[in-house]
């Protein structure tokens, strides 16, 4: 398998152990806060949230994958504290992602290619967490503090620039 981290992080700015050194925003809850002397909107994090999902958008189309398997998917909070959570940003959680979560998130199995992006939404805010796949080609895997990195069966480098220009950095590892 290929191994890469696709994330926000600029490789330029990782120690000798591989740490992020600067002081950058890592969650949902982050909103409002500030970083590098600017504040972190709500409209500059649904950027970059945009960017990750694009990029597995992009991996998805290049290795050709219709859909990807959800396993082990865990709700973070139960139902009643994630809607507490969620209300001082409810402009990021429009009726679709909540009839998901509340609906599809229990389930194991297929998730369509227009649900990954609900699915892998809820994951870069901590919401839910899961093991994302499609057999023989591919592995996903969205963590805390917006670190994601893709399996592949083949090499990604044709898409590397696509995932570049959307303000992501690719790793190989």
């Amino acid at each position: 398998m290929h191994k890469y981290r696709i994330t926000k992080y600029n490789p330029l700015f990782r120690d000798a152990e591989g740490s992020f050194t600067r002081d950058d925003w890592t969650s949902i809850s982050d909103i409002g806060k500030m970083f590098d002397n600017q504040e972190l909107t709500i409209e500059m994090y649904k950027k970059t949230e945009d960017s990750y999902i694009k990029a597995v958008h992009l991996t998805m189309d290049f290795l050709n994958l219709p859909h990807l398997h959800a396993r082990n998917i865990i709700k973070s909070f139960p139902d009643d504290q994630f809607l507490a959570l969620i209300n001082d940003n409810i402009e990021l959680y429009p009726k679709d992602m909540l009839h998901y979560y509340f609906s599809n998130v229990n389930k194991t199995g297929k998730i369509t290619y227009e649900d990954v992006s609900k699915h892998c939404r809820l994951q870069l805010r901590e919401d839910l967490g899961s093991a994302l796949f499609y057999p023989r080609k591919c592995k996903l895997f969205i963590g805390y503090d917006y670190l994601m990195s893709v399996h592949s069966h083949i090499q990604l480098d044709p898409i590397f620039e696509s995932i570049q220009n959307l303000g992501l950095f690719v790793e190989e590892f």
